[in-house]
């Protein structure tokens, strides 16, 4: 009896370590969002880091997706994208253009602009450096909108954070 009762509390234990590790594979799509910002913080972060960040921001934004009439579309295109993406042809035109009708589904017909930040001439940081911090604000918008419960925000400030990655932006030297 005293065997059998020490194998129970042994697997017991075991499944208890196992447990975050389990978890963890299951991610939410906050800590999506978190991982792709951590990447951000990362001086020049791998493709392979910037790729999986911009995977898991569209798996996030598929998660926190609310039921809507344009959902079907929005997910078919999503997903396309990701696949894209994974496969390394995040410039293609086709993902350009799946992002650009996904975006308008997401804002209410608005086309995705490129932000004002960044077309403004005599700013003190490089184009780079500029889209990188917009690119950490958009992450943090969408966290703070999905906290909010407001996740049809939330997926458009992760739709514009890949769009912004996936635009070429010009690293202009800084206003002397």
């Amino acid at each position: 009896m005293k065997r059998y009762l020490t194998i129970a509390l042994i697997a017991s234990a075991a499944v208890i370590v196992a447990a975050p590790a389990l978890r963890g594979s299951q991610a939410g799509p906050e800590a999506m969002i978190e991982s792709a910002r951590k990447v951000l913080s990362t001086p020049q972060p791998a493709t392979e880091a910037i790729t999986k960040a911009l995977v898991e921001a569209l798996s996030a934004s598929l998660l926190i997706l609310p039921k809507t009439d344009y959902a079907e579309e929005y997910k078919s295109r999503i997903e396309s994208v990701r696949k894209m993406v994974k496969e390394g042809a995040m410039l293609s035109p086709k993902a350009y253009e799946d992002l650009g009708i996904s975006y308008k589904l997401v804002s209410g017909g608005m086309t995705w602009e490129i932000p004002a930040e960044l077309k403004a001439p005599g700013s003190g940081k490089k184009g780079i450096e500029k889209a990188v911090e917009i690119c950490g604000r958009l992450l943090d918008a969408a966290l703070a909108e999905r906290k909010a419960g407001r996740n049809e925000e939330a997926v458009r400030d992760l739709l514009s954070f890949v769009i912004l990655v996936v635009t070429p932006v010009e690293a202009r030297p800084p206003a002397e």
